[in-house]
């Protein structure tokens, strides 16, 4: 019997939370493999935006289904993303890939659904921001909390408000150390300078010792870049250009990146 995986997203924690989209999809996804007379083994989720590339589930998905022959299902193309670029690399992985909707799926017709879905996206997009620009004119106050959680806000004491801010801050910089350009710059690091980054928690590393003197420069962008390249997923580096290395922004920008990840773990 055949073995399949299921991968299921929606966009917020609130459709996260509530199951709202998760059910509809869980059951495209099942009435495929039934009428495949396969079996589900495994199923991941993700509660992120389309437009992210960097999804724990999907490519746990994928890696699950390499190491164990399985076929990915997922309900809709949309579900996976809105994304021309990302919906081929992700199908250039090598697995078997059945989308509940489109059941002749071919190289043409993945190239042109998946055109449609950006092109909505990107209508999507514009018409929300023209509509705001328009509450804007008005003298709509755009953004911000409501009047009910201002006013909950505002009854707390300092120290409730300070402890709240403290454990957003947190939150926020533990995000940060799990991004994987972080975590794979923190090993550039290691291999580049491993007599500043003796300890494991970057924590306690030297940094003041950490620079980008004596070729370190060329040898941390040059290591960037084969992380870069050797990542079928396309996630590792993807807004850095490693066309000319000794390129004045790489340069300002690996100063710049180095002080940010210094910065987050010595606050």
């Amino acid at each position: 019997m055949k073995q399949y995986v299921t991968y299921i997203r929606v966009s917020t924690k609130k459709q996260g939370r509530s199951g709202l989209g998760l059910d509809a999809q869980r059951k495209m996804c099942s009435d495929f493999i039934t009428s495949q007379n396969g079996v589900s083994v495994q199923e991941f989720i993700d509660v992120e935006s389309g437009t992210h590339r960097d999804r724990k589930g999907l490519m746990n998905a994928i890696q699950y289904c390499k190491q164990n022959n399985c076929a990915l299902v997922i309900a809709k193309l949309d579900r996976l993303a809105r994304d021309v670029e990302f919906c081929f690399k992700v199908v250039n992985t090598g697995i078997e890939i059945h989308f509940t909707d489109m059941l002749q799926m071919n190289t043409l017709l993945l190239g042109v659904f998946a055109a449609v879905a950006q092109y909505e996206r990107e209508l999507t997009s514009d018409r929300t921001k023209k509509a705001l620009a328009v509450k804007k004119r008005q003298g709509c106050k755009l953004g911000g909390a409501n009047e009910k959680w201002q006013e909950t806000y505002n009854n707390k004491s300092k120290e409730q408000k300070e402890k709240e801010q403290m454990r957003k801050g947190e939150t926020k910089r533990q995000r940060y150390h799990d991004n994987i350009d972080t975590k794979t710059f923190l090993r550039v690091l290691k291999m580049v300078q491993p007599e500043h980054c003796v300890a494991d928690n970057p924590k306690e590393w030297e940094w003041v010792g950490i620079d980008t003197k004596c070729g370190r420069r060329e040898q941390m962008l040059t290591l960037m870049r084969n992380f870069k390249e050797n990542d079928e997923e396309g996630r590792i580096f993807r807004n850095w250009d490693f066309t000319d290395i000794s390129s004045k922004k790489n340069r300002d920008g690996l100063c710049a990146y180095i002080q940010r990840i210094r910065k987050s773990f010595l606050i």
